[in-house]
């Protein structure tokens, strides 16, 4: 295949719909050709914690689990005699049927089964969708956020329907597998078309470049767990009149979302980097840094304030920066913008980001309410007080 060719690694989704039981005979014929073309990946079937992903009356039958589990040990069990790695289908984040709990019943069955091979070989298929949240929502699962259960997210607090679904998903594999398997991402990062929950309103065109940039940075840096094998930002294209159309980086015509520009520009930077070689980057005096900007917002004993999120919009937007509550990510940033007092980020964190080579500003909340207040206007430069 020109793809593999290309040194691209394919992953082909078949969203059988409904669920159910497939032919064996024509599953070794489709499994058996993509092997021999060189595909890794096949994923059957789509969410099935959905009721929608089933045929009427199926989703509310008795072991639901149990039906799937079946139906798609029949897929894996002939993924393996074509010498595929099985793929274990896509959860929706959320769902009818909490993901988390099912991924749990679901690993659970397998083990009941002793289904060893295929648990021994299988890796996660997953999306990483944004939901209308910031980049890195829901980052360290429910270690970091155990106020939230299944179906139930108190305010404040954060949950696996964001980015960060995948560390999620990697605390349920640890604790029913004791180890976390490859995982690969069908489609993940901010869709235009998301509704911002807290205005009714397709979210802004800035929050889709803003967060799909963030998220690029975050991969390229290596933020992101090395159990997780790509990100797969939604949809590169579509047909004219489809559902996903609203969602494409390029239209029909050929106009692009600024962000393709802006990943463009990370890739140009992130190769110019690694073709300066070895020798380079281990004498260089301070980390090479893959951020140009990052706008740090505060985290607070009860979680995120979306408050802050929402007011740093426009400056944001402004300078072209990312945004997020990450310390982490702000260490690989030449210049480092604070939202909030002393009582909110200390100085502490200012000093770790000093030493780290980035330049320290910080904005007062006072400052923040009036752009707020006043409609997205945005902060003038000399706003930002030096530190």
């Amino acid at each position: 295949m020109r793809l593999i060719d290309s040194g691209i690694t394919p992953i082909v989704h078949i969203p059988v719909s409904p669920i159910r039981a497939l032919d064996s005979d024509d599953l070794d014929g489709m499994l058996c050709a993509y092997s021999k073309w060189g595909v890794k990946y096949v994923v059957v079937f789509d969410r099935p914690n959905m009721r929608e992903s089933w045929a009427a009356g199926e989703f509310e039958g008795e072991k639901l689990v149990e039906r799937f589990v079946d139906y798609w040990l029949g897929v894996a069990h002939r993924h393996m005699h074509a010498g595929l790695q099985p793929v274990l289908s896509p959860l929706q984040q959320g769902g009818t049927y909490w993901d988390t709990s099912f991924l749990s019943a679901v690993l659970q069955t397998l083990i009941e089964k002793g289904e060893d091979s295929v648990l021994d070989q299988m890796c996660i298929a997953l999306y990483s969708y944004a939901f209308g949240h910031p980049p890195d929502w829901g980052r360290g699962g429910s270690s970091a956020w155990p106020a939230s259960k299944p179906y139930q997210t108190p305010p404040g607090s954060q949950d696996q329907r964001g980015f960060w679904s995948f560390d999620w998903y990697g605390e349920v594999l640890m604790e029913v597998l004791g180890r976390i398997p490859e995982m690969i991402m069908i489609a993940g990062g901010a869709r235009r078309s998301e509704i911002n929950a807290n205005e009714s309103e397709v979210m802004e065109l800035a929050w889709h470049t803003t967060c799909n940039t963030s998220i690029a940075r975050a991969m390229h840096s290596g933020h992101l767990p090395a159990t997780l094998l790509n990100t797969n930002f939604w949809v590169m294209v579509s047909s004219t009149g489809t559902e996903d159309e609203k969602d494409c980086w390029y239209s029909v015509g050929g106009k692009s979302v600024p962000a393709v520009d802006e990943l463009k520009s990370l890739a140009t930077i992130s190769g110019n980097a690694g073709r300066q070689g070895q020798r380079s980057y281990f004498e260089s005096p301070r980390p090479v840094k893959v951020l140009r900007h990052y706008v740090l917002l505060p985290n607070f004993d009860w979680g995120r304030s979306e408050w802050h999120w929402d007011a740093a919009g426009p400056y944001v937007r402004q300078e072209g920066a990312s945004c997020g509550y990450s310390v982490d990510a702000a260490l690989q940033a030449e210049k480092v913008t604070i939202v909030g007092g002393e009582d909110e980020i200390g100085y502490e964190v200012v000093h770790q980001l000093e030493q780290a080579g980035c330049i320290v500003t910080r904005i007062k909340d006072e400052m923040m309410v009036n752009v707020a207040n006043q409609g997205g206007l945005v902060l003038e430069p000399e706003m930002a007080k030096k530190i």
